[in-house]
């Protein structure tokens, strides 16, 4: 049953990329396994897991043809799709799709991780094993609308349903009793935050007739309607990054969710911020964020500042990683509002490192929650001994969350604060001492872990790294390292869409 499944399914990605629509493929397929996961017996564990694998593999290939068809020389939308419900002749709903340098890099960051995901949970979840699946499929065919949708209203349908199956993906797979308060955090946040945007998208369709992305990017505001519809923008996305004082749900949700929910935040749905800051707030209302860039400036420094000296007094793990999280994502505001050419370039370049770095981080983390059943600094020390190849990745990727040479965060870091320094000399000087503080807890967390003596518990109970979890390490190294060593690979693809909103945003 499930062989013939398997290839009905290969049969309809064959169908689609023949026809040079690797989007709406990548769009499907992984609702189309959620289908088939669903359509299994419910007691069949191994099954659902080796679906949702290749599923997320299938859909990561066919995110690689979308950007081998890409064309950099083009800064608009491009392999354009549109999905249409008819009535009597009439058509109801129009969703136009396509992407453009910002939304391919997003989407292949999505498919990269969901693997990834799937992999780490392979011997964790066995309880609702299928209905996890079936959500993890889910929330990556809603990111990867999300990422590819040229309707702001669809836009924003796709940016709110996303916490559904991120709340369930934390309630099923969460690790202690407080994992339900974690998820309704989540959800309580994020959707209060977001009401105000509503009704600004909706003001916006009677200013102009439409909900397309390229109608509204032609015409102008006034600044007064600026300086109001700014303020519903700036909360639906602020508590997604999320700035401080809003950030208050993303250590509590890391530290209950499962590894995969953690990797999921923080290599993915912390994007959603940004890139709606990106794609809609700075377009939609250029003359508001260049009025309120001192707040945004003022706001991100003092994140940048507080939540780096509060992750040099924390013990647990995942909480030390969720808090830098906040204070790269401040950095990244810093850069976005700082109205160049570089920034913008910069601050995706940002977003896609800290997006491979912050997961691989956190799946060192479950390695060590799968052997210790702890992840306060405490009761680890001595790792080096009883996991000396694990202590060497780990060290790899502390080094990259520092921003070391050979590694993209090395890049970005270096870009933003030049793109940062153009806008504010002092600015620029005082996230440069928030990286000195990152730095600082980054190695000192690593130090605790690693080195000293063994814990008692852990002398002959320890073993070193097994090949499952090889494979989730090593993809995300090979990257880093690709991305580090040739950052043009990406840049390029960018150029000219950085160019596109620079000159929107004027």
């Amino acid at each position: 049953m499930i062989n013939v499944l398997i290839l009905i399914l290969l049969g309809f990605i064959y169908m689609f990329t023949i026809t040079n629509q690797a989007l709406l493929t990548t769009i499907s397929c992984p609702a189309i396994g959620a289908v088939i996961i669903w359509l299994l017996p419910q007691s069949a564990h191994n099954n659902h897991r080796s679906v949702a694998l290749w599923i997320t593999l299938v859909t990561l290939i066919s995110s690689l043809m979308i950007w081998g068809n890409f064309d950099n020389s083009c800064s608009w939308f491009q392999q354009i799709f549109s999905v249409q419900i008819e009535w009597n002749g009439t058509i109801w709903v129009s969703c136009p799709f396509g992407i453009d340098g910002f939304s391919l890099w997003m989407i292949l960051l999505t498919t990269a991780l969901f693997p990834l995901c799937v992999i780490c949970s392979w011997n964790t979840v066995y309880r609702s094993s299928q209905s996890f699946y079936i959500i993890l499929l889910i929330l990556e065919t809603m990111l990867c609308c999300l990422w590819s949708v040229n309707d702001y209203l669809a836009f924003y349908i796709f940016y709110e349903s996303v916490l559904i199956p991120m709340f369930l993906c934390i309630c099923i797979a969460g690790s202690r009793e407080r994992k339900i308060l974690a998820a309704y955090q989540l959800v309580l946040y994020t959707l209060i935050g977001s009401l105000l945007l509503l009704p600004c998208l909706l003001f916006i369709y009677t200013l102009y007739g439409s909900t397309s992305l390229y109608l509204v990017y032609q015409n102008d505001c006034s600044l007064d309607r600026q300086l109001v519809l700014w303020w519903g923008f700036f909360f639906a996305f602020a508590v997604k990054i999320p700035i401080v004082p809003l950030h208050l749900w993303l250590p509590e949700a890391h530290v209950e969710a499962s590894t995969a929910g953690s990797v999921i935040l923080a290599g993915v749905l912390l994007k959603l911020g940004g890139y709606g800051f990106l794609r809609l707030c700075l377009p939609f209302l250029p003359e508001a964020c260049s009025y309120y860039s001192p707040f945004i400036f003022l706001l991100s420094l003092l994140a940048i500042i507080y939540t780096s000296l509060t992750t040099l007094r924390m013990v647990d793990l995942k909480k030390i990683i969720a808090y830098s999280s906040v204070a790269h994502m401040s950095f990244v505001m810093l850069t976005l509002f700082s109205f160049n050419e570089l920034s913008y370039s910069a601050a995706l370049f940002f977003m896609i490192s800290h997006g491979i770095i912050s997961p691989a981080l956190f799946l060192c983390v479950g390695i060590l929650y799968d052997r210790y059943h702890t992840k306060y600094l405490k009761y680890l020390g001595g790792v080096a001994y009883t996991m000396p190849l694990f202590s060497i990745w780990f060290f790899i990727f502390t080094a990259a969350s520092i921003g070391l040479p050979l590694f993209p965060s090395f890049i970005a870091e270096f870009m933003c604060l030049t793109g940062i320094f153009y806008a504010h000399t002092l600015a620029a000087c005082i996230a440069s001492f928030g990286l000195i503080l990152s730095a600082c807890y980054s190695l000192w967390a690593y130090a605790r872990v690693v080195h000293g003596l063994p814990k008692q518990q852990a002398t002959n109970l320890m073993c070193d790294l097994c090949r499952r979890e090889w494979f989730m390490l090593l993809p995300l190294f090979i990257i880093c390292i690709w991305l580090g060593i040739l950052p043009s690979v990406m840049l390029e693809t960018i150029e000219h869409s950085s160019f596109f909103w620079v000159q929107l945003s004027d």
